[in-house]
């Protein structure tokens, strides 16, 4: 019986050991406002870029998940970009610090999904950054309205069980079952 509890703490201890030692992930979403300009064009329906630095302000709308530590209001960085053709990456896209977190997004990736004289929609992909995580892949949405007077950027990262860690919880589950059942057919 002492060896099987032996065994049983060694295997807690492991896995206590593998789960910690590695960050985590970032999930959740972030939203952001302010002000932004359409560039090379003639205006919304024909930008092929953004210029962020012309339009006064971005702001951090809303976090949830990891990002919920991020207060509404607080200051964000964004660099201009080209999006036809794409000039990217783009690192940092954007950056904050908030509740002693820095945050920021790499931007690999863009595609056009809507655009008119009153709007411009871009979807794509990045890199999420945050102080204490894991770096982690995130799809990202941006939509911009009139000429550039607001716009609405989000970047979002849906949680995802690691294979190692399912897989080193269910070897350490198999190999207590295991010994309990070799441990019973030896008193019995």
């Amino acid at each position: 019986m002492r060896k099987m509890f032996m065994l049983a703490l060694c295997g807690l201890s492991l896995l206590a050991l593998s789960s910690t030692a590695q960050a985590a992930p970032i999930t959740g979403e972030v939203h952001f406002a302010g002000l932004w300009t359409p560039t090379g064009g003639s205006g919304t329906a024909t930008a092929t870029g953004i210029d962020f630095s012309s339009g006064g302000f971005q702001i951090v709308l809303l976090g949830t998940g990891d990002f919920a530590g991020a207060l509404a209001g607080t200051g964000a960085a964004f660099q201009n970009f080209t999006f036809a053709p794409f000039g990217g990456p783009v690192v940092p896209l954007w950056s904050f610090s908030s509740g002693g977190v820095d945050y920021s997004f790499d931007l690999e990736s863009v595609a056009v999904a809507f655009q008119s004289a009153t709007q411009l929609n871009l979807t794509g992909s990045g890199v999420l950054h945050a102080t204490g995580f894991d770096d982690t892949p995130a799809d990202w949405d941006f939509t911009g309205n009139v000429g550039g007077v607001i716009f609405s950027f989000s970047a979002d990262n849906v949680a995802v069980p690691e294979p190692a860690t399912v897989g080193l919880l269910a070897l350490g589950l198999a190999g207590l079952t295991a010994a309990g059942t070799k441990q019973t057919r030896r008193s019995d």
